[in-house]
């Protein structure tokens, strides 16, 4: 059992975490075939789906950190969607970037916020949750 300020400490944390993700995936869904031909022109297959998949991702991963629902799988999803956006950002390239730190704010950022969702999947939601409620 956890207590009051470790629930509050967990619900800033899914709150900041989502507000890192909400309003991209919000941009990206009203503007959705002009994410979908940014994908194409990168050479990526399947442009619709893989635009599809990413934008569930980004825009209801959050809502549902947010609520504390289904805690792991809302880490896992997000998690997969910021590894691809990183695969598709630095690519092949992305070991040279870990060895220059000065270039790569941007890399250490996304491991950052991949370490955060490591942390909401095997800590949970927390006391304030809809998960927690049930």
């Amino acid at each position: 059992m956890l207590s009051r300020s470790e629930d509050f400490a967990l619900f800033l944390g899914r709150l900041f975490v989502a507000a890192l993700f909400l309003p991209s995936g919000f941009n990206k869904l009203m503007a959705f075939s002009t994410f979908t031909s940014s994908l194409a022109a990168k050479g990526m297959p399947y442009p619709a789906v893989i635009a599809g998949v990413m934008v569930a991702a980004e825009f209801l991963g959050p809502l549902a950190l947010l609520i504390g629902l289904w805690p792991r799988w809302t880490a896992l999803a997000l998690i997969g969607f910021t590894g691809l956006s990183l695969w598709m950002t630095y690519g092949q390239s992305g070991l040279n970037m870990l060895l220059r730190p000065q270039q790569s704010i941007e890399l250490f950022e996304r491991l950052a916020i991949i370490g955060g969702l490591l942390f909401y999947f095997s800590s949970g939601p927390g006391g304030w949750s809809r998960t927690s409620l049930r």
